[in-house]
């Protein structure tokens, strides 16, 4: 919550510091790069995986083995993006309209993509493999720690530099020195912790394996591809038809959906390493009735969020940055809808992954790139911003929502005829979502209207009670939601006894 603050508090600084075609180069710079992460090939992913087996056994040598690995791919995945964002650079007027009128301005736009190719090269070079181990070691704490001490100190120095200086080279730098800094950091404590890794490595790799990370590193690429292109392709769309200006206003929309896209990471990666162990009981009752109470609290989870922000999110930003900055409905509605889909995306990704099912889907990332590009160049010189969010959503809609839950159910469960249940869920589940958020959408247009952040606050707080109370309430004679409830009142309760103990 406190990096949530701290993002809008710099953004607000940003903005009235330097202004809109800064903040639309900065969204779409890191966009491009996030394309060219690409070259990674998920192999952080595959070689975390690999290394839970030696972790278990403590064999030190074959830890050892796996990190020199890493760390020699690492190296190179960061030589690969260095060479390719320099070879984007004479690409740089076409992928920006406004190009010209930047040069104009007297901003050095490729001096700015230097910084942010840095930035981004930066991410795996200084060591940044050891701290692969910690995380494999389920200490990711200890990592998120120094993460947000430092980013607490870059905002505070970033928020100063702003005010007295106006300078965007100056803030690159500080942003560039931050990553840097976690690196060492985090490679001085994995060095602390496992002393093990200064002594020389005795052992290599065996080809087989090489070749068994190969394989599962080419289907998470797929996933991995599929998850930046949705959101770095339409960035890049909306600058080379809109420019650079609307890519700052549709930054401010954004910010909304990373921010709930952490969140909602931070609750499935809590429950991945659960789903993965209960899979491996063979309990297929058991783990049925868990997906579907999972499902029903996705449905909570991303209604909530999806519903805030259809009601909420032009009214924030209005009181915010002015109403200039703000984009017309019916793009909040959609960005309320496919904030819901990333919240069943996410759950089907941790089912999917906990299963070990990378290769049964691996080519349906491909069709959803296809339909997001097709889309949004489609309707965005006729809709505008609008028409690449549709084709964001449609990608989803129309691959991930109904392809992944049959790959599911007939890989991992083993039991394809329940597919027709769990359709029929997510069809009751976004109907009940759809009719809150309606209502909500009504009633806040009529009460606490003109209070400024006060209206905000109150809105926000109404679907924030109203989603979960009436998706719960309808669901409440359900197997699941006797389970949720369950849940709900253990918690509640526990919380109730900590408050009158203190």
């Amino acid at each position: 919550m406190l990096a949530i603050v701290l993002q809008f508090v710099t953004r607000t600084v940003f903005i009235h510091t330097l202004g809109r075609e800064y903040l639309g180069i900065g969204g779409l710079f890191n966009n491009i790069l996030s394309m060219l992460s690409l070259a990674e090939f998920g192999v952080g992913s595959a070689i975390i995986f690999k290394l839970y087996e030696p972790i278990a056994r403590n064999d030190q040598q074959r830890i050892k083995a796996l990190m020199d690995f890493y760390k020699i791919v690492y190296r190179m995945i960061g030589v690969v993006i260095a060479v390719l964002g320099v070879v984007l650079i004479p690409f740089l007027p076409v992928l920006i309209r406004d190009y010209d009128k930047l040069e104009q301005m007297r901003i050095n736009v490729v001096f700015i993509y230097l910084l942010y190719l840095l930035k981004s090269v930066a991410t795996y070079l200084f060591f940044a493999y050891k701290g692969s181990l910690i995380r494999a070691h389920q200490k990711e704490y200890i990592l998120n720690l120094v993460n947000y001490v430092l980013m607490i100190a870059l905002t505070v120095v970033q928020v100063v530099t702003l005010i007295l200086f106006r300078n965007y080279t100056l803030y690159l730098f500080l942003a560039l020195s931050e990553i840097v800094l976690e690196n060492l950091v985090g490679a001085l404590i994995a060095d602390r912790m496992y002393p093990y890794l200064k002594e020389p490595v005795t052992e290599q790799i065996d080809r087989k394996e090489l070749i068994d990370i190969v394989k599962d590193c080419s289907a998470l690429f797929l996933y991995r591809m599929n998850g930046v292109v949705l959101k770095a392709t339409d960035n890049i769309v909306i600058s080379m038809f809109l420019g650079i200006g609307a890519v700052g206003l549709y930054s401010n929309y954004v910010i909304f959906y990373t921010t709930l896209n952490s969140l909602f990471a931070k609750v499935y990666n809590s429950i991945s390493h659960g789903l993965g162990n209960l899979h491996t009981v063979h309990d297929s009752n058991r783990e049925y009735r868990v997906f579907k109470s999972v499902n029903l609290i996705t449905a909570i989870i991303g209604g909530t969020a999806g519903v805030g922000l259809f009601v909420v999110a032009d009214e924030f930003v209005r009181i915010w940055v002015g109403s200039d900055w703000v984009i017309p409905q019916p793009f909040s509605l959609l960005l309320g809808l496919e904030v819901y889909t990333l919240a069943v995306r996410q759950e089907l990704s941790k089912y999917r992954n906990s299963m070990g099912l990378f290769q049964q889907a691996k080519y349906r990332p491909v069709a959803s790139m296809i339909i997001n590009l097709i889309v949004s160049v489609a309707l965005v010189q006729s809709l505008g911003i609008t028409g690449v969010l549709i084709g964001t959503v449609a990608a989803d809609w129309l691959t991930l929502m109904w392809f992944d839950p049959i790959i599911i159910h007939k890989y991992g469960f083993k039991e394809p005829g329940l597919t027709k249940g769990y359709f029929y869920r997510l069809l009751v589940y976004t109907l009940e979502v759809a009719v809150i958020g309606a209502i909500d959408w009504l009633i806040c247009s009529h009460v606490f209207v003109g209070y400024g952040w006060f209206s905000v606050a109150a809105h926000a707080l109404i679907c924030g009670c109203s989603v979960p109370v009436f998706i719960l309430a309808l669901s409440s004679g359900s197997e699941e939601g006797k389970y949720v409830w369950g849940l709900a009142s253990k918690q509640a309760g526990r919380i109730w006894r900590k408050v009158r103990k203190h």
